[in-house]
C-alpha cells in the first residue's frame, strides 16, 4: 500500500508539472481520489488475504481496481498537454510494479509457508489484467497521439514551404531548392517574374481582383512548366522559377511564359490585361545562392528598365553598372559640399538679328576622380536616390546669384531653370522659388521655370495646380521638349505655361525623305503658339539650314549650338553683346536639358 500511494503522488507530481493551471487543478483531484482508493483497496487486499476473510476482498479489490481507473484518466490529459515521450519509459515501470509485487509475494509464500491460497491467486491474476489494460489502452492513445503529431508536422512544413494564396512554393521553399541542388549541382537557371502594371490593378480594381490576377499568373506557370521545375512566389507580385535546363533552354521557356503571361485575365469582376518582366541568370553565373538571387533581380532591374513586357539575361556589365551607380550615389550626395557641382549656361538669341535675350542654366558634374559625369547618367540616378530637391535647390539659388550679377552689370536678359517631376510634386516648391527671387532682389518674369512636355503628360491635373502656384508666384513657365509626342494639343490649352520650346527631334533631318516635313512641323507650331498667345523657342539648332526653316516660320526665338553652347558664366557674357554665330566658343558637351531632367 505504502508503494501504490508513493507511486500515486509521483504520477500527480508529474501531472501537476506538466498540465497548464486549468487542467491541473481537475487532473490533481483525480489524481488523489485515484491514489486514496488504490491505497485503500490495497490495504484491503492485504488485511483480507493474511486474515482470511474472503468477504472483504471484493470490495478491496474492486477499491483498488477504482483507483486505478481513475489514476488512468487522470494521466491522460496531462499526455495530451506534455511533451512528446517516447513509447517506454520510467512510466512503463511504475504501471507494471503492482503485477511484479504481487507475483514477489506469491513466490514468498510458496517459499517459506508452501502454500498459496486462491485469494491470492485472483487478486495477482485481477491486478495483471488491469495492468495490461491499461497498457493497451496507453499504447494505442500513445499510437494515435504520434500519428496525429505526424499529421500536424506535416501540415505546418507543407504551410512553412507554400504559398497561401497561390499554391506555389514561397521564398522558403525556392531557397530550399536552391541551397540543397541549385550551385555546384546540375545546370539549372533562375528565372526572376515581375507583373507589369500590377499596382495599378491593385489601386484601381481593388485586392480582390488582384488575388484573382495573381491565383491565375500561378495556374499559367504550374501549367507551362516542365515537371521538376519549381515555380515561387516571393511576395507581392514577385515570382520565380528555378529550372533544371541549360541557359538557351531556359531563354526558350522564359519567352513562352512570356507569351502566356501577357494573354487577357478573364475575371468575373473584367477582363484585366497585363504583362510580365522576366530576369534569367544561370546558376553557373554564381558561387552561391545570394549571387544567383541578386544576378536574377540585377537582370530583371534591366527588363524593366528597357520597356517591360521582356526577358534580359544576365550580363558582367550589369555589375559594372551597377557598381558606378552605387559609387556615382555615395559621391553625388556630397558633391555639392565639395564644390564639384557648377552651372553653365546656354544662352537664347532672338531672330533674325541673333541678340543674347536670355540663357538656360545646366548643371553639371566634375568629379576629381570619376572625371566628367554626364548629366542624363547622374540626374536621372539623383531622381532614383531622392537627392533631387537638393540639387534643385543649389541650381536655383546658383542661378538666381548669376542672374542678379549680370542685370547688376546693366545686361537685359531672362534665365531659365530645369525643374523635375520630384520637385514639381512638392507642394513648397512654388514658396521656395518665390524666397530665392526674394533673396536675390529679381523681378519674378526675369525667371523661366521649364517642365519638360513629358513630365506634364505623365500627370497633367496633379501639375497644372502646381504650374499655378508658380505662375502666381509672378515667373513665367516654358514647356520644354514640345512636339516629342507626349501631349495633346487639348492639354495644351488648359496647361499654365507661357513660353513652348520646340523640341529637336522636330528638326532633325536623319534623310532626305523625312527633311521635307520639318517646316511644315515647325510652322504648326509657331503658328499655333503664337495664335495661343505663347513664345516660341526652336531649341537644338546646330546647322544654317536649320536656322532658316525656323526662321521662315516667324519663330521669334531660338537656342542651339549655332548660336552658343554651353558655357561658365565669365565666358557666356561675351556673346551679350555680339551675334553668337561669329564667335568660336568651347565645346563643354551637347546640351538636352529635356533629357537631363526626364525622370527614368
Amino acid at each position: 500500500p505504502t508503494l501504490v500511494t508513493l507511486a500515486a503522488v509521483g504520477v500527480l507530481a508529474v501531472t501537476v508539472r506538466l498540465g497548464d493551471p486549468a487542467a491541473r487543478r481537475r487532473t490533481a483531484l483525480l489524481a488523489c481520489a485515484g491514489a486514496a482508493l488504490a491505497g485503500a483497496g490495497a490495504v484491503g487486499l492485504a488485511a483480507a488475504v493474511f486474515t482470511g476473510t474472503a468477504g472483504a476482498t471484493v470490495p478491496a479489490a474492486a477499491a483498488y481496481a477504482g483507483g486505478q481507473v481513475l489514476l488512468a484518466v487522470s494521466v491522460r490529459p496531462a499526455g495530451e498537454l506534455a511533451r512528446p515521450v517516447p513509447e517506454t519509459g520510467p512510466g512503463f515501470g511504475l504501471s507494471v510494479w503492482p503485477l511484479g509485487l504481487a507475483l514477489v509475494a506469491a513466490v514468498i509464500r510458496l517459499a517459506f509457508l508452501g502454500r498459496v491460497d486462491g485469494v491470492e491467486v485472483y487478486t495477482a491474476v485481477a491486478i495483471g489484467a488491469a495492468v495490461l489494460g491499461q497498457q493497451a489502452v496507453a499504447r494505442r492513445d500513445l499510437r494515435r497521439y504520434a500519428a496525429r503529431l505526424q499529421d500536424s508536422e506535416a501540415h505546418f512544413r507543407e504551410m512553412a514551404h507554400t504559398d497561401a494564396l497561390t499554391g506555389l512554393g514561397n521564398r522558403r521553399q525556392l531557397l530550399h531548392a536552391l541551397y540543397s541542388d541549385a550551385v555546384g549541382g546540375p545546370p539549372c537557371v533562375l528565372l526572376a517574374i515581375d507583373l507589369d502594371g500590377f499596382k495599378n490593378i491593385n489601386d484601381i480594381r481593388g485586392h480582390d481582383v488582384g488575388d484573382a490576377v495573381l491565383v491565375e499568373v500561378a495556374q499559367r506557370l504550374r501549367g507551362n512548366l516542365r515537371p521538376g521545375d519549381l515555380a515561387a512566389r516571393l511576395g507581392g507580385d514577385e515570382f520565380a522559377v528555378l529550372m533544371w535546363a541549360g541557359p538557351r533552354e531556359a531563354k526558350v521557356v522564359a519567352k513562352r511564359l512570356l507569351d502566356v503571361l501577357a494573354q487577357p485575365y478573364e475575371l468575373p469582376a473584367g477582363t484585366v490585361f497585363m504583362s510580365a518582366s522576366m530576369g534569367l541568370a544561370g546558376c553557373a553565373t554564381a558561387d552561391d545562392v545570394e549571387t544567383l538571387l541578386r544576378n536574377a533581380d540585377l537582370a530583371l532591374r534591366f527588363a524593366k528598365q528597357r520597356g517591360k513586357n521582356r526577358v534580359e539575361q544576365y550580363d558582367i556589365a550589369y555589375d559594372h553598372w551597377v557598381r558606378r551607380r552605387t559609387e556615382l550615389e555615395h559621391e553625388l550626395r556630397g558633391a555639392v559640399e565639395r564644390g564639384e557641382l557648377m552651372l553653365v549656361y546656354q544662352p537664347v538669341v532672338t531672330l533674325p538679328e541673333g541678340r543674347v535675350t536670355g540663357v538656360e542654366a545646366l548643371l553639371r558634374w566634375h568629379h576629381p576622380t570619376l572625371g566628367t559625369v554626364p548629366p542624363d547618367e547622374f540626374i536621372p540616378l539623383a531622381e532614383e536616390a531622392g537627392l533631387i530637391e537638393g540639387l534643385g535647390a543649389f541650381v536655383l539659388h546658383e542661378a538666381c546669384h548669376q542672374l542678379a550679377r549680370w542685370l547688376a552689370d546693366g545686361h537685359e536678359l531672362y534665365l531659365a531653370v530645369n525643374v523635375s517631376v520630384r520637385e514639381l510634386h512638392t507642394p513648397e516648391y512654388a514658396t521656395q522659388v518665390a524666397e530665392a527671387l526674394r533673396a536675390h532682389r529679381l523681378a519674378p518674369q526675369r525667371l523661366v521655370v521649364e517642365v519638360t512636355e513629358h513630365a506634364v503628360a505623365l500627370d497633367v491635373e496633379q501639375l497644372v495646380s502646381r504650374l499655378v502656384a508658380l505662375r502666381d508666384t509672378g515667373v513665367r513657365v516654358a514647356l520644354d521638349d514640345f512636339g516629342s509626342g507626349y501631349s495633346s494639343l487639348g492639354q495644351l490649352r488648359t496647361l499654365p505655361v507661357d513660353i513652348l520650346k520646340i523640341d529637336r527631334s522636330v528638326l532633325a533631318q536623319p534623310d532626305e525623305a523625312q527633311a521635307r516635313f520639318s517646316p511644315p512641323l515647325v510652322d504648326v507650331v509657331v503658328r499655333l503658339g503664337n495664335r495661343l498667345g505663347l513664345d516660341v523657342v526652336a531649341e537644338g539648332i546646330t546647322e544654317p539650314g536649320q536656322r532658316r526653316v525656323v526662321e521662315e516660320a516667324g519663330c521669334r526665338f531660338a537656342q542651339g549650338d549655332l548660336f552658343g553652347r554651353a558655357l561658365p558664366a565669365e565666358r557666356v557674357e561675351t556673346l551679350f553683346a555680339t551675334a553668337a554665330a561669329d564667335i568660336p566658343v568651347q565645346n563643354l558637351g551637347p546640351v538636352d536639358s529635356a533629357r537631363e531632367m526626364r525622370q527614368s
